[in-house]
């Protein structure tokens, strides 16, 4: 496999991994059993890849999480995640990271267009010139789904879950897990440490029922010595895709402005950038704790009556957030959207629509669905922006 190439943000990321403070973090991973499909799941893997659709934009969420386990059972983790918006056509970005390190939060939020990237990291604004591809790379988790050669595989399972998406499970070898991992995932160097041992390797991957690229969920547990102690390690990650040709990247005549004042990389003294102590991003004890937390700390959310949470975009346009009734509201004038993500359910006016079962009342015009649609994927936009999902919210409140 080629290199990471060493770009100043990817440089910049990596500085952070020196020193990794305690956090518990826990994640439900949970999903769907599925029905096993018939035939050989290697093949119907590899066929599945041939066949995958493309598309000219898509977006990524993605999580990645580093736990150590020290002789004293003490714990320490790095944690990242970030959303990158992509659009290959017009070879545009949008990137949003967050990291937690040694106690410390950093964040980027980069524009990608003409070549260069114009990133604003912990306040330092600067450019930088490169590919789309390194815009990717800087993520740190891989966003592109792998084609195993039979050679490192130990077993492929293959189900087909009720939504009509396939789910394929991958356990490596015992003979090619270090070297997988080293190659594809292991960013802080686990497998270059004294004695290092990966002792398993999970990959599952997960294709919609259109045949489109979903989800990739890793988890590898290794084991190494640090000088004269030995350390358990236990990496997880996370990339899900989501708007295929549906993602929009807009980049207004006064953003552009602005960039036009942004230094070029080669010249900031990045010695200078350090991690920002002055708010607390590290996960709560739910997810629901962690959601309007991060809402109002990175998305600038105010609290409102109630023990809700609210982000106005101006006079009539407005999200609300409110955790009593679980509910997210998108307002427009006089027109309220409102979804309840215990019953993954939504509402305007007399317009009810079930999710799941795509069911409506008879008061429902096809726009309004249409709508409906969006108001939810807002939610999920706004989770992911958070390091979360849907998934994990719902997952806790049924």
């Amino acid at each position: 496999m080629k290199p990471m190439k060493k770009t100043g943000i990817i440089l910049l990321a990596l500085a952070l991994l020196c020193g990794c403070g305690q956090i518990d973090t826990e994640a439900d991973t949970t999903t769907d059993p599925g029905k096993e499909l018939a035939g050989d799941p290697a093949e119907l893997y590899s066929e599945q890849l041939k066949n995958r659709p493309e598309a000219e934009s898509v977006s990524y969420s993605v999580r990645c999480d580093y736990t150590f386990k020290f002789s004293d059972d003490t714990l320490s983790s790095y944690t990242m995640d970030g959303i990158l918006e992509t659009d290959q056509k017009n070879s545009m970005a949008h990137m949003v990271q967050h990291i937690l390190a040694n106690g410390m939060n950093s964040s980027m939020d980069g524009y990608y267009y003409g070549g260069k990237l114009y990133n604003v990291y912990n306040g330092i604004e600067y450019y930088e010139k490169m590919e789309l591809s390194d815009v990717k790379a800087a993520l740190l988790v891989p966003l592109d789904v792998y084609d195993f050669p039979d050679a490192i595989v130990q077993s492929v399972s293959a189900v087909e879950t009720e939504e009509g998406s396939r789910v394929y499970t991958i356990r490596l070898n015992e003979d090619s897990r270090k070297d997988f991992f080293h190659d594809r995932y292991d960013f802080y160097g686990v497998t270059e440490m004294d004695e290092a041992e990966v002792r398993d390797g999970k990959i599952t991957v997960s294709f919609d029922s259109e045949g489109y690229f979903l989800s990739e969920n890793t988890e590898f547990t290794a084991s190494f010595t640090y000088s004269g102690s030995p350390i358990e390690a236990v990496y997880t990650s996370s990339v899900t895709c989501f708007n295929y040709d549906e993602t929009v990247i807009t980049i207004s005549d006064e953003m552009k402005k602005q960039h036009k004042e942004y230094v070029a990389f080669e010249d900031i003294d990045t010695s200078q950038i350090a991690p920002d102590s002055d708010y607390d991003d590290s996960p709560e004890a739910t997810v629901t704790e962690t959601f309007r937390k991060r809402l109002i700390g990175r998305l600038g959310y105010e609290e409102i009556e109630g023990g809700a949470v609210q982000m106005k975009f101006n006079e009539n346009e407005a999200y609300t957030v409110d955790f009593a009734n679980r509910t997210f509201i998108y307002s427009n004038y006089s027109i309220n959207y409102t979804y309840s993500w215990q019953g993954d359910l939504i509402s305007m006016g007399k317009c009810t629509y079930e999710f799941e079962s795509e069911r409506t009342t008879s008061e429902c015009q096809e726009s309004t669905v249409e709508k409906m649609k969006d108001v939810r994927n807002y939610l999920m936009m706004e989770l992911y922006y958070c390091g979360l999902s849907l998934d994990d919210l719902r997952a806790e409140t049924n």
